[in-house]
């Protein structure tokens, strides 16, 4: 059962196609042969992604549903979810899982990937410290590409892949593996047509966009700056291919794979980072460190394109070639998805890079603060990160099932994770606060600021897991544009104000401006709560059923097929 399914053909031989254009059309036999076989695939994944435990309980077969039943109660069930409980004692049933399963798992699917994001933040962190050492102005380029880079180009690149843990998940839940890779394809090739205006303007317009925000007193920055960026252009295509592929791979339980990858590229950023700024034979100095990041982005495409296509995960990757034209069409749902999770990436840094700007106002020493809490508090970001994907894909596969207790249940664990793990992190951060701003600096003045911020911080961290956890839920249900327009709301209309207000009208300068951020955080954190835990999952499993019936109007599971074998060669 590993082989591939053409997303315009049947999933199971198919009879006919009919264009359908509602769920009132759809006949019972067929939602109940869909959900049969999506709940039977949740053991097809392997072992290694969901335990022997979870096993179904198989109750009655579905060659023994009597077609004329079916019929008979036809007109009695007006939607997807009546048919479901009506037919319920005839069905395989729901997953078997419980608090203790849906935590550990939780766990180990996370683990890696925190390893992951702190690899991966380890690529800029090289950057700065190589850099760092040639010049303070060398140094502010830096600081000043990066802000850019990120604004105009990674936010927007990480944003629209976060729409792949709603459609991929979903699609490997209904076992759906064409659609799966699919959704990939489309996906990169958005973001390519989208690194086009990104190319023209950190190669052409950067440097007198720049001038104009620095002044031009300070042409000498804004010039090393754009340079910088014309060369950190050119590895933006491997970026957007490697971050789409850990979004497929993650949908299908692979969690390790980028781990693997960053294992072996995060020192070889290290490494090239020494060898082409500092190396007195071919070092280039400022030029290197950018030149290292385009380097280790291609290695990183090229190594994790590798693992899927030779090691795991090419059972999803699509039986189309990559010109045809099918890769152009159902973008609707991709766009709606990505554009609340641009604005949510968006959102959040745009409003830290004016903090950073404002905090520069006041003074030397408090800049410096901000960046050893900024940087710390990004450092602890990822764990909750982490999470928010793990919980993300695990409740779109039971959403793509059809398994509402199992989905709850999910949705319990993490949320009960998320309080636990952001009182740690909290904890952790207020006894050792001292310590991790030792770790930057020697400056008493600069410790002393930063020690008082990061007590901000800290209860910061509280309120970021919850957030980032509620987050990864409501795009495992495919409701990111809650997540973000609660973001543009609360970053600009609620933290910025307060921020400013706290810093210059009480003079609490930077603590000011981490009171205001903290504020709107909680905001997020509470009414992102209040939606998950509002939740209607039976609409929410309706439209994911809807969804997989039809597909381009067009029928795509028999009424008479049979569900599969319980247990599948399907593993990765």
């Amino acid at each position: 059962m590993s082989k591939h399914v053409d997303e315009h053909s049947s999933l199971l031989p198919v009879t006919s196609s009919v264009s359908r254009h509602s769920e009132s059309e759809f006949d019972d036999s067929e939602i109940i042969a869909y959900v049969q076989q999506r709940r039977a695939s949740i053991i097809s994944v392997g072992t290694n992604n969901i335990p022997t435990h979870f096993a179904l309980s198989k109750k009655i077969s579905r060659t023994s549903l009597d077609p004329n039943d079916l019929n008979a109660v036809r007109s009695n069930v007006s939607n997807i979810n009546d048919v479901l409980s009506v037919h319920s004692n005839s069905m395989l049933g729901e997953p078997d899982t419980n608090l203790k399963t849906e935590t550990r798992v939780l766990l180990k699917y996370s683990i890696p990937l925190i390893i992951t994001f702190l690899l991966q933040y380890s690529l800029t962190v090289a950057s700065v410290f190589s850099v760092g050492r040639l010049g303070s102005t060398e140094l502010a380029a830096v600081s000043l590409s990066s802000m850019t880079a990120n604004i105009s180009g990674y936010a927007i690149i990480q944003g629209v892949s976060t729409c792949l843990d709603t459609l991929c998940a979903q699609a490997y839940g209904r076992k759906e593996f064409n659609t799966v890779g699919l959704h990939f394809v489309r996906c990169t090739y958005l973001l390519l047509l989208l690194y086009i205006p990104m190319f023209v303007l950190w190669v052409l317009l950067s440097k007198p966009i720049l001038t104009a925000l620095v002044g031009s007193d300070q042409a000498d920055l804004a010039s090393l700056a754009a340079e910088y960026l014309q060369v950190l252009a050119l590895g933006v295509p491997g970026f957007i291919v490697f971050e789409n592929l850990k979004h497929f791979l993650q949908s299908q339980g692979i969690f390790h794979a980028s781990t693997y990858v960053l294992l072996v590229c995060a020192p070889l950023n290290a490494l090239l980072n020494y060898v082409l700024v500092w190396n007195e034979h071919i070092g280039m100095g400022f030029i290197g460190a950018p030149l290292s990041v385009v380097i280790t982005n291609w290695v990183m495409c090229v190594a994790l394109l590798s693992y899927t296509v030779y090691v795991a995960g090419y059972q999803c990757l699509p039986i189309q070639p990559l010109y045809d034209k099918v890769y152009f069409t159902n973008w609707t749902r991709m766009i709606n998805l990505s554009i609340p999770g641009v604005l949510m990436v968006e959102a959040e840094w745009l409003a830290f890079e004016i903090i950073t700007f404002t905090a520069s106002t006041f003074g030397t020493e408090v800049l410096a603060a901000q960046s050893i809490v900024s940087t710390t508090c990004v450092l602890l970001y990822q764990i909750p990160f982490a999470f928010s994907i793990a919980a993300s894909t695990r409740i779109a596969w039971y959403i793509g099932a059809a398994s509402k207790k199992a989905a709850l249940m999910a949705t319990k664990a993490s949320m009960l994770t998320a309080i636990v793990f952001g009182a740690l992190n909290a904890t952790i951060l207020f006894i050792f606060r001292n310590f991790f701003a030792s770790l930057y600096t020697d400056d008493e003045v600069v410790l002393k600021i930063a020690d008082k911020v990061l007590i901000v911080g800290a209860v910061y961290q509280i309120n970021d897991f919850l957030s980032c956890m509620t987050g990864g839920i409501l795009r495992g249900q495919g409701r990111q544009k809650i997540g973000g327009i609660l973001n543009l709301v609360s970053y600009y209309l609620i933290a910025l104000p307060f921020a400013f207000l706290f810093a210059f009208y009480f003079k609490l300068e930077l603590l000011g401006l981490w009171l205001g951020m903290i504020i709107a955080l909680f905001f997020v954190s509470a009414l992102q709560s209040y939606f998950v835990i509002t939740s209607d999952w039976d609409s929410i499993i309706k439209e994911c059923i809807s969804e997989g019936i039809v597909e381009d109007g067009n029928l795509n599971i028999d009424a008479h097929s049979t569900v599969p074998a319980m247990l599948s060669s399907h593993l990765v």
